[in-house]
Parts: structure tokens; C-alpha cells; sequence
């Protein structure tokens, strides 16, 4: 299978000490790994899947705070304090990931300060995602934060073809159907996309990223300096 790169950039020890407790779990799409109010009790890491991470309103209302894929996973900061999760997580776009029961991560923490380094500067690089994409979606158009969105899941998947429903670009924007249809169809009469059921094929990244916001690159940075690595540079 193709990599996750918090398994594959770790100490050769602790690699072993997780290798025995870990499965390969492939999530179709909507997928729920993680529920708000309930207790995490499985690492979800992706390989060739993502995971959009959901903060829900009182009211039903869903906003999209940040997407994992192949560069990180869920669960990971739950296993060095409480495992209560306050975000839905769902399979946003399907394949497959690696499944580690959440005890077993706890356990090999205890045991191994390099471990909990390592898990500690992944769900930094987490974090500083969901940051930003909080500033983004306050300050920058519709328009911007999809090209962000497309360009973030093209690294991830390593495609030009991203397999995406409008409820999720929706939700990811934090718009109705109606915007997402309207920023779809002026991106497609540009000639940056292709806009098909159920997915959307990447025509001309170079015309995305003269779209984009500025906070795709922060957010390529600010992984970089957290793990050593962007996903944009392992997709390339």
C-alpha cells in the first residue's frame, strides 16, 4: 500500500511497537470514524482516503473545520489526553487507511518519549490547519476557499480527478448548493475544471493557484515546518 506518512517517519522502535496493532480499514464514502460526544477508540491514518473533520451547530448546521489525508490522521492528540471527540469525522473521499485502536497508541506513548514527539508534531501541523481555515473562511470568498479545497484534495490524492459530491463541497464552504453550483460552473466556463457527477476533474492547477488565497500556501508551510514535509511536495 502507498504510505501514511506519520507511520512511515517513525522511529524505527516505536514502528515496531504499533506495527502489531495495526489494520487496514477501507472507509466507503460518509464513513463516520468519529462522533461528537462519544469517545474516540480508534486512529484513523490515512492513505489514499480522506477525512473532512465536521464541527456541528446546535442547530443541525455543519461546517467543514479541516481535512486529513495521507499526511497525518485522527486520534492521534486523544491518545496522550482525554479521548472524548467534539468533531464528526466522516470519509469525505473514500479509500483506504490504516486502523490503530486508540489504547494501543496510549500505550506505546507511555513507553516512549520519541513517540509522543512524534504525535505531538503531527497534531500541531492538525491544528494549525484548522486555524487557518478558520481565518479563511471569515475573510476569503466562496471562490477562494474552493480552489484551496480543490488544490488541498489533488495533493492528497494525487489525482486530477477528485470524487466529490456538492453536500460536501457545501459543507466545506459553509454555503448553500446554489453557491457551490454557481463557483463550480464560472470555474468550469474558465477552463480550470471539469465539473461532472460526482466529481470534479483538475484541468488547470496553475489557474487555480492564481486564484487561491494565500492561505493554501501558509498552510503548506505551516505543515512543512511541523513534520518536515508539505503534501503538495509528496504528491509532486
Amino acid at each position: 500500500m502507498p504510505e501514511n506518512r506519520f507511520l512511515s517517519t517513525l522511529d524505527p522502535a516505536d514502528a515496531a511497537r504499533l506495527g502489531p496493532a495495526l489494520r487496514v480499514k477501507t472507509l466507503a464514502r460518509d464513513d463516520l470514524v468519529a462522533s461528537e460526544g462519544r469517545p474516540v477508540e480508534k486512529v484513523m491514518l490515512p492513505v489514499n482516503c480522506i477525512l473532512s473533520v465536521i464541527a456541528v451547530l446546535r442547530d443541525g448546521r455543519e461546517v467543514e473545520t479541516r481535512t486529513i489525508g495521507f499526511e497525518g490522521g485522527y486520534g492521534l492528540l486523544h491518545a496522550l489526553g482525554s479521548p472524548l471527540s467534539y468533531e464528526r469525522v466522516i470519509a469525505q473521499v473514500p479509500g483506504d487507511a490504516y486502523e490503530l485502536p486508540l489504547a494501543a497508541l496510549a500505550q506505546a506513548a507511555q513507553a516512549s518519549p520519541s513517540l509522543v514527539n512524534h504525535i505531538v508534531s503531527f497534531a500541531q501541523a492538525s491544528l494549525i490547519q484548522s486555524a487557518q481555515t478558520t481565518a479563511c473562511n471569515a475573510i476569503h470568498s466562496a471562490e477562494q476557499r474552493m480552489c484551496r479545497w480543490l488544490l488541498m484534495s489533488q495533493d492528497r490524492l494525487g489525482s486530477d480527478v477528485l470524487p466529490l459530491t456538492q453536500e460536501h463541497l457545501s459543507i466545506m464552504l459553509g454555503v448553500q448548493r446554489t453557491t457551490v453550483t454557481a463557483i463550480a460552473k464560472d470555474l468550469q466556463g474558465r477552463g480550470l475544471i471539469a465539473n461532472g457527477r460526482g466529481r470534479i476533474r483538475i484541468l488547470d492547477r496553475d489557474g487555480l493557484q492564481r486564484i487561491v488565497c494565500e492561505c493554501y500556501e501558509m498552510l503548506e508551510d505551516g505543515v512543512a515546518q511541523m513534520v518536515g514535509f508539505s503534501p503538495a511536495e509528496q504528491a509532486g
